[in-house]
């Protein structure tokens, strides 16, 4: 884990995995109730993080809104499985504590399903006389997740990506002219660049989110066309298809074939170590979400990373992932709580989320402009999918209520069949039956 410390005071490190150094913590914050606002119109509670965004909803976000609506945005502040639970929790047992909550999209559908959160399309329809939410101020991509049943349920907070971060001064000094675009391009580059000193690359093969989605989704991406609400993994009917045309083995053969080019350990490396790793300069170059190397600038080896698309197979897709915010429907405040996020969709919460030091960015003018780039370097990969034509799909297995507990079944099958305990058909095989058992619970 990165021991750089950014001026939030977190540590530079991904998004998605304070777990190791937070579990303790995380569990007694998850046990924890929140106390409510005195009076509803003084007070908008959101279930939050303890990242860059979510430190800003609750400061200068907050300031900002509070001077123009008298309403301040308060929120707690959760390390990743801490705040899974405590969503859990909070939501299933009706609780009108929270009026707003944050979600990752992986279990977006969770709450949709369940009946937990209210679609702002259904707040507006009480009340026409509402503001509209500004919804072309954001990517499309990033709007997949939060469009349901023809309707609109929240805002993206962020949007992430697989990217591929490589270290430009080490692809000079190996002669390697082309950035790869292709997978047999990334293994060749692997090779030329790997020795005793720097791995050519690295797998993410110890963390469920990081091997499941990061490398193998990456590679299974681009295998086939699929529609932008598609992630290649499930249809809409929650039946596999990640390994029709044998797409899933395939993806693992291509995680193996990168294996002897990857530093000692990567059987445990988690989004950490992978980031500290990158950091630190022992590895040359790797695949993996783009809030997991966020730190990767804070190092020794500054400005001469590179951030592009992830490398392709077939189709000139990526996914998109990021965090959505959404509507407790227990809440008593249910238009304060849309009429802060009409607020947000005008763009000023997101600038100031940009200052805050986040760099997970959604806006299209934040991705358009290029004083940005040169602030924040990894939205080069968000500008390359207009360059290159890439289509933005959506990311695995978000449809699913149980979207957490299928992940870790296949991300299990996984590691398995690049780490050699079965071969890559066995592990698609079992990753199938298994998924399908875990679907129908």
């Amino acid at each position: 884990m990165p021991t750089e410390t950014s001026h939030h005071g977190l540590t530079a490190l991904d998004r998605r995995s304070f777990l190791k150094s937070s579990a303790a913590a995380g569990a007694a914050l998850a046990a924890l109730r929140f106390a409510p606002a005195q009076a509803a119109t003084d007070q908008i509670n959101v279930l939050n993080l303890n990242v860059a965004w979510s430190e800003a909803l609750t400061t200068t976000v907050s300031d900002a809104y509070a001077e123009k609506m008298n309403i301040a945005i308060h929120g707690d502040s959760n390390p990743y499985e801490a705040f899974y639970e405590k969503m859990l929790i909070e939501l299933s047992q009706g609780s009108d504590t929270f009026d707003l909550f944050a979600t990752d999209v992986l279990w977006i559908r969770q709450p949709m399903n369940n009946g937990w959160a209210m679609p702002l399309d259904d707040i507006q329809a009480a009340n026409p006389d509402l503001p509209d939410v500004e919804y072309d101020n954001f990517t499309e991509g990033s709007l997949t997740y939060i469009r349901y049943q023809d309707k609109r349920w929240g805002l993206p907070l962020v949007q992430t990506t697989p990217v591929f971060v490589y270290r430009k001064d080490l692809f000079e000094k190996a002669g390697i002219e082309k950035i790869p675009t292709t997978w047999d391009e990334y293994r060749d580059a692997a090779k030329k660049l790997h020795s005793s000193d720097v791995a050519g690359c690295t797998l993410l093969l110890g963390g469920q989110d990081a091997a499941m989605s990061g490398d193998w989704g990456s590679r299974l991406m681009s295998a086939a066309e699929y529609d932008p609400w598609d992630d290649g993994v499930f249809n809409n009917d929650n039946e596999p298809v990640f390994n029709i045309d044998q797409r899933g083995e395939h993806a693992v053969e291509r995680m193996k074939e990168v294996l002897e080019y990857c530093p000692s350990g990567v059987a445990g490396f988690d989004y950490p170590e992978g980031s500290s790793l990158m950091q630190s300069g022992g590895v040359a170059m790797m695949v993996t979400w783009s809030d997991v190397i966020v730190g990767v600038e804070d190092g020794p080896n500054k400005g001469e990373f590179g951030y592009t698309i992830a490398p392709m197979e077939n189709v000139d897709q990526a996914m998109i992932g990021g965090w959505s915010l959404l509507v407790n429907k227990a809440s008593n405040n249910l238009e304060d709580a849309y009429k802060f996020m009409a607020w947000m969709s005008e763009g000023r919460a997101y600038e100031l989320f940009r200052e805050g030091g986040e760099s997970s960015l959604c806006l299209k003018s934040d991705i358009a402009r290029p004083d940005i780039t040169e602030q924040v370097p990894m939205v080069q990969a968000f500008k390359d999918f207009e360059s290159r034509g890439t289509r933005p799909i959506s990311v695995p297995p978000y449809r699913l209520t149980n979207a957490v507990e299928v992940q870790r079944v296949i991300y299990e099958e996984i590691a398995a069949g690049v780490l050699g305990d079965k071969t890559p058909k066995q592990a698609m095989a079992d990753a199938e039956n298994r998924a399908i058992k875990a679907i129908k619970g």
